[in-house]
Protein backbone atom coordinates (compact mmCIF):
# COMPACT_ATOMS: atom_id res chain seq x y z
CA UNK A 1 0.00 0.00 0.00
CA UNK A 2 2.83 2.38 0.86
CA UNK A 3 4.38 1.72 -2.54
CA UNK A 4 1.10 2.57 -4.27
CA UNK A 5 0.76 5.85 -2.33
CA UNK A 6 4.39 6.72 -3.10
CA UNK A 7 3.81 6.01 -6.79
CA UNK A 8 0.76 8.32 -6.86
CA UNK A 9 2.74 11.07 -5.11
CA UNK A 10 5.54 10.80 -7.66
CA UNK A 11 3.08 10.91 -10.55
CA UNK A 12 1.26 13.88 -9.06
CA UNK A 13 4.47 15.81 -8.51
CA UNK A 14 5.61 14.96 -12.02
CA UNK A 15 2.28 16.13 -13.45
CA UNK A 16 2.46 19.42 -11.53
CA UNK A 17 6.03 19.97 -12.69
CA UNK A 18 5.08 19.22 -16.29
CA UNK A 19 2.08 21.60 -16.06
CA UNK A 20 4.29 24.41 -14.77
CA UNK A 21 6.74 23.83 -17.58
CA UNK A 22 3.95 23.87 -20.17
CA UNK A 23 2.80 27.20 -18.77
CA UNK A 24 6.26 28.56 -19.52
CA UNK A 25 5.93 27.36 -23.14
CA UNK A 26 8.40 24.54 -22.60
CA UNK A 27 6.97 21.25 -23.86
CA UNK A 28 8.03 18.07 -22.09
CA UNK A 29 6.68 15.81 -24.80
CA UNK A 30 7.10 16.34 -28.53
CA UNK A 31 6.21 14.15 -31.46
CA UNK A 32 6.71 14.27 -35.19
CA UNK A 33 7.38 12.47 -38.44
CA UNK A 34 10.54 11.79 -40.39
CA UNK A 35 11.83 10.32 -43.65
CA UNK A 36 15.26 8.72 -43.95
CA UNK A 37 17.69 7.93 -46.73
CA UNK A 38 20.37 5.33 -45.98
CA UNK A 39 23.55 3.83 -47.32
CA UNK A 40 23.54 0.29 -45.94
CA UNK A 41 26.14 -2.46 -46.10
CA UNK A 42 26.88 -5.90 -44.66
CA UNK A 43 30.06 -6.93 -42.86
CA UNK A 44 30.75 -10.71 -42.73
CA UNK A 45 32.56 -12.34 -39.82
CA UNK A 46 34.35 -15.08 -41.79
CA UNK A 47 36.51 -13.20 -44.32
CA UNK A 48 37.67 -16.45 -45.98
CA UNK A 49 34.17 -17.56 -46.97
CA UNK A 50 32.57 -14.14 -47.52
CA UNK A 51 33.46 -10.59 -48.47
CA UNK A 52 31.45 -7.38 -48.54
CA UNK A 53 30.17 -6.47 -52.00
CA UNK A 54 29.46 -2.78 -51.36
CA UNK A 55 26.65 -0.52 -50.22
CA UNK A 56 22.96 -0.37 -51.11
CA UNK A 57 20.87 2.81 -51.23
CA UNK A 58 17.87 2.32 -48.92
CA UNK A 59 15.49 4.38 -46.82
CA UNK A 60 12.77 4.48 -44.23
CA UNK A 61 10.12 6.55 -42.47
CA UNK A 62 8.57 6.77 -39.05
CA UNK A 63 7.26 8.52 -35.96
CA UNK A 64 9.45 10.53 -33.56
CA UNK A 65 8.68 10.83 -29.83
CA UNK A 66 10.75 12.99 -27.52
CA UNK A 67 10.55 13.20 -23.71
CA UNK A 68 12.30 16.19 -22.16
CA UNK A 69 14.43 15.50 -19.05
CA UNK A 70 15.84 19.01 -18.56
CA UNK A 71 16.97 22.00 -20.61
CA UNK A 72 19.76 20.00 -22.22
CA UNK A 73 18.76 16.33 -22.28
CA UNK A 74 15.83 14.41 -23.76
CA UNK A 75 14.96 10.78 -24.40
CA UNK A 76 14.28 10.31 -28.11
CA UNK A 77 12.43 7.23 -29.27
CA UNK A 78 9.74 6.34 -31.79
CA UNK A 79 8.62 3.79 -34.30
CA UNK A 80 10.04 3.49 -37.81
CA UNK A 81 10.08 1.26 -40.86
CA UNK A 82 13.63 0.70 -42.17
CA UNK A 83 14.74 -0.92 -45.41
CA UNK A 84 18.23 -2.38 -44.94
CA UNK A 85 20.39 -4.03 -47.55
CA UNK A 86 23.88 -4.89 -48.62
CA UNK A 87 25.79 -7.28 -50.81
CA UNK A 88 27.87 -10.34 -49.88
CA UNK A 89 30.29 -12.19 -52.12
CA UNK A 90 30.42 -15.94 -51.48
CA UNK A 91 34.08 -16.88 -51.88
CA UNK A 92 33.57 -20.47 -50.78
CA UNK A 93 31.38 -22.87 -52.78
CA UNK A 94 27.78 -22.39 -51.68
CA UNK A 95 24.83 -24.15 -53.29
CA UNK A 96 21.06 -24.01 -53.12
CA UNK A 97 17.98 -25.45 -54.83
CA UNK A 98 15.16 -23.58 -56.52
CA UNK A 99 11.76 -25.06 -57.23
CA UNK A 100 10.17 -24.81 -60.69
CA UNK A 101 8.40 -21.68 -59.34
CA UNK A 102 11.78 -20.10 -58.43
CA UNK A 103 11.33 -20.54 -54.69
CA UNK A 104 14.20 -21.39 -52.35
CA UNK A 105 14.10 -24.97 -51.08
CA UNK A 106 15.85 -26.90 -48.37
CA UNK A 107 17.56 -30.10 -49.52
CA UNK A 108 14.82 -32.17 -47.84
CA UNK A 109 12.11 -30.47 -49.94
CA UNK A 110 13.66 -30.97 -53.38
CA UNK A 111 11.99 -32.86 -56.20
CA UNK A 112 12.87 -34.02 -59.71
CA UNK A 113 12.05 -30.54 -61.05
CA UNK A 114 14.33 -28.69 -58.61
CA UNK A 115 17.32 -26.84 -60.07
CA UNK A 116 20.70 -26.67 -58.34
CA UNK A 117 22.66 -23.40 -58.37
CA UNK A 118 26.03 -22.22 -57.11
CA UNK A 119 25.74 -18.82 -55.41
CA UNK A 120 28.38 -16.23 -56.35
CA UNK A 121 27.00 -13.11 -54.64
CA UNK A 122 23.78 -12.00 -53.02
CA UNK A 123 22.12 -8.60 -52.51
CA UNK A 124 19.91 -8.54 -49.41
CA UNK A 125 16.74 -6.42 -49.16
CA UNK A 126 15.23 -6.65 -45.68
CA UNK A 127 12.38 -4.73 -44.05
CA UNK A 128 12.55 -4.01 -40.32
CA UNK A 129 10.37 -2.33 -37.71
CA UNK A 130 12.83 -0.33 -35.61
CA UNK A 131 12.43 0.99 -32.05
CA UNK A 132 15.22 3.50 -31.35
CA UNK A 133 16.07 4.54 -27.79
CA UNK A 134 18.58 7.37 -27.58
CA UNK A 135 19.76 10.15 -25.26
CA UNK A 136 19.58 13.50 -27.08
CA UNK A 137 21.71 16.44 -25.86
CA UNK A 138 20.91 19.91 -27.22
CA UNK A 139 22.65 23.28 -27.26
CA UNK A 140 20.82 26.58 -26.55
CA UNK A 141 19.26 28.18 -29.61
CA UNK A 142 21.94 29.80 -31.77
CA UNK A 143 20.22 32.10 -34.22
CA UNK A 144 17.34 30.06 -35.59
CA UNK A 145 19.10 26.71 -35.01
CA UNK A 146 19.51 24.35 -32.08
CA UNK A 147 22.24 21.72 -32.48
CA UNK A 148 22.15 18.28 -30.91
CA UNK A 149 24.05 15.04 -30.51
CA UNK A 150 22.55 11.66 -29.68
CA UNK A 151 23.54 8.12 -28.86
CA UNK A 152 21.72 4.94 -27.92
CA UNK A 153 20.49 1.58 -29.20
CA UNK A 154 18.26 0.54 -32.10
CA UNK A 155 16.24 -2.65 -31.70
CA UNK A 156 14.85 -3.86 -35.03
CA UNK A 157 12.36 -6.64 -35.73
CA UNK A 158 12.68 -8.32 -39.12
CA UNK A 159 9.51 -8.38 -41.17
CA UNK A 160 10.32 -9.65 -44.68
CA UNK A 161 13.50 -10.30 -46.62
CA UNK A 162 14.23 -10.89 -50.30
CA UNK A 163 17.44 -11.55 -52.19
CA UNK A 164 18.83 -10.90 -55.67
CA UNK A 165 21.49 -13.45 -56.61
CA UNK A 166 24.21 -13.90 -59.18
CA UNK A 167 24.43 -17.65 -59.75
CA UNK A 168 25.83 -20.46 -61.88
CA UNK A 169 23.57 -23.32 -62.94
CA UNK A 170 25.20 -26.63 -61.98
CA UNK A 171 23.27 -28.49 -64.71
CA UNK A 172 24.11 -26.15 -67.62
CA UNK A 173 27.19 -24.38 -66.20
CA UNK A 174 25.67 -21.10 -67.34
CA UNK A 175 25.74 -17.91 -65.30
CA UNK A 176 22.71 -15.71 -64.66
CA UNK A 177 20.54 -13.83 -62.18
CA UNK A 178 17.84 -14.95 -59.76
CA UNK A 179 15.80 -12.05 -58.45
CA UNK A 180 13.28 -11.39 -55.68
CA UNK A 181 13.86 -14.67 -53.84
CA UNK A 182 12.04 -14.90 -50.50
CA UNK A 183 14.75 -15.68 -47.91
CA UNK A 184 13.00 -14.48 -44.73
CA UNK A 185 13.55 -17.82 -42.97
CA UNK A 186 17.31 -17.39 -43.40
CA UNK A 187 17.32 -14.08 -41.48
CA UNK A 188 17.37 -13.57 -37.71
CA UNK A 189 14.24 -12.07 -36.17
CA UNK A 190 16.07 -9.34 -34.21
CA UNK A 191 18.83 -6.90 -35.14
CA UNK A 192 20.63 -4.65 -32.63
CA UNK A 193 22.72 -1.61 -33.53
CA UNK A 194 24.54 1.23 -31.81
CA UNK A 195 22.97 4.54 -32.89
CA UNK A 196 25.27 7.60 -32.88
CA UNK A 197 24.48 10.87 -34.59
CA UNK A 198 23.82 14.56 -34.56
CA UNK A 199 21.98 17.32 -36.32
CA UNK A 200 20.07 20.55 -35.98
CA UNK A 201 16.56 21.85 -35.35
CA UNK A 202 15.26 24.90 -37.21
CA UNK A 203 12.44 26.56 -35.32
CA UNK A 204 9.49 27.42 -37.54
CA UNK A 205 6.96 28.71 -35.03
CA UNK A 206 6.27 28.04 -31.36
CA UNK A 207 7.36 24.48 -30.60
CA UNK A 208 7.30 23.36 -34.26
CA UNK A 209 10.72 22.70 -35.78
CA UNK A 210 12.28 21.14 -38.84
CA UNK A 211 14.81 18.47 -37.84
CA UNK A 212 17.88 17.41 -39.84
CA UNK A 213 20.02 14.50 -38.65
CA UNK A 214 22.90 12.27 -39.68
CA UNK A 215 23.26 8.96 -37.83
CA UNK A 216 25.57 5.97 -37.94
CA UNK A 217 23.96 2.61 -37.20
CA UNK A 218 26.71 0.18 -36.20
CA UNK A 219 25.20 -3.31 -36.14
CA UNK A 220 26.56 -5.61 -33.46
CA UNK A 221 24.36 -8.68 -33.98
CA UNK A 222 24.27 -11.02 -36.96
CA UNK A 223 21.33 -10.48 -39.30
CA UNK A 224 21.64 -13.93 -40.90
CA UNK A 225 21.02 -17.19 -39.08
CA UNK A 226 24.16 -19.00 -37.99
CA UNK A 227 23.15 -22.09 -39.97
CA UNK A 228 21.44 -21.49 -43.30
CA UNK A 229 18.13 -23.17 -44.04
CA UNK A 230 18.80 -23.19 -47.80
CA UNK A 231 22.53 -22.77 -48.48
CA UNK A 232 24.88 -25.73 -48.19
CA UNK A 233 28.37 -26.91 -49.05
CA UNK A 234 29.57 -30.22 -50.41
CA UNK A 235 32.69 -31.98 -49.20
CA UNK A 236 33.63 -35.54 -50.15
CA UNK A 237 30.02 -36.21 -51.16
CA UNK A 238 28.83 -34.96 -47.78
CA UNK A 239 26.34 -32.10 -47.47
CA UNK A 240 26.51 -29.57 -44.66
CA UNK A 241 24.47 -26.43 -44.05
CA UNK A 242 26.40 -23.23 -44.61
CA UNK A 243 27.68 -21.55 -41.44
CA UNK A 244 27.27 -17.78 -41.75
CA UNK A 245 27.41 -14.54 -39.79
CA UNK A 246 27.13 -10.94 -41.01
CA UNK A 247 26.24 -7.60 -39.45
CA UNK A 248 24.28 -4.77 -41.08
CA UNK A 249 25.43 -1.14 -40.69
CA UNK A 250 24.31 2.12 -42.28
CA UNK A 251 24.66 5.87 -42.51
CA UNK A 252 21.22 7.49 -42.29
CA UNK A 253 20.29 11.04 -43.30
CA UNK A 254 16.90 12.08 -41.95
CA UNK A 255 14.54 15.04 -42.36
CA UNK A 256 11.52 15.51 -40.13
CA UNK A 257 9.12 17.79 -38.32
CA UNK A 258 8.71 17.99 -34.53
CA UNK A 259 5.62 19.57 -32.96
Amino acid sequence: MKKVILLFLVLALSGNWAFAQEENNIKNFRFGLKATGMLSWMKPEDKKKFSSGGVSAKGGYGLIMEFRLNKVASISTGFQVDYFGGKLNFNDTSMYYLSKDSELQSREDTSSTSVLYQLKNRTYNTTYITLPFTLKLKTPEIGALTYFGMFGINTSVRMKSRADDEVRSVQTNGSGQQSDLLNTKDMNLLMFALNIGGGAEWNLAGSTSMVFGLNFYNGFSSVVKSESRYLFRTSANNYESLKQSARNSAFALSVGVLF
